[in-house]
């Protein structure tokens, strides 16, 4: 994953999304706020070891500190608290979240050079919402 840190990404393209915002219960406004953002991603590498995960939009930001392979409390921008993991595969970066109601959500971030792929699934979402997001150079 070295040769994708420090890279941001926006958001291009979306599918599914909204929809996906609607099965795990965000409101109608936030959702409406949520799918015309066009947030920026990135990955960095911290001196101790840990990685951090950056959202930034012009309405929030939000950082998820972890280390790979071990579990930690996540408070999700919409104020949920979810069981995390996130682990490495080669150019992916698999995020599991475990939230409190018993839905699990996977974003799968595929990262390349010119951009990164996040795929989501969730169980019982008959769906899979992807958003396509472009390397800002």
């Amino acid at each position: 994953m070295d040769e994708f840190l420090e890279l941001k990404y926006v958001l291009v393209e979306s599918e599914n999304f909204d929809d996906y915002l609607t099965f795990i219960g965000i409101g109608y406004f936030a959702r409406k706020v949520a799918i015309n953002l066009k947030p920026v991603q990135s990955l960095r590498k911290n001196h101790d070891g840990t990685y951090s995960f950056d959202f930034t939009s012009s309405v929030t930001s939000y950082t998820i500190t972890f280390t790979p392979g071990v579990e930690f409390e996540e408070v999700k921008p919409d104020g949920v608290k979810a069981k995390s993991i996130i682990t490495f595969e080669g150019n992916k970066m698999i995020h599991i979240q475990g939230e409190q109601n018993g839905t699990t959500s996977e974003h799968v971030r595929e990262f390349y050079e010119d951009q990164l792929i996040v795929t989501t699934t969730a169980n019982g979402f008959d769906k899979t919402a992807i958003r396509k997001y472009q390397r800002i150079y």
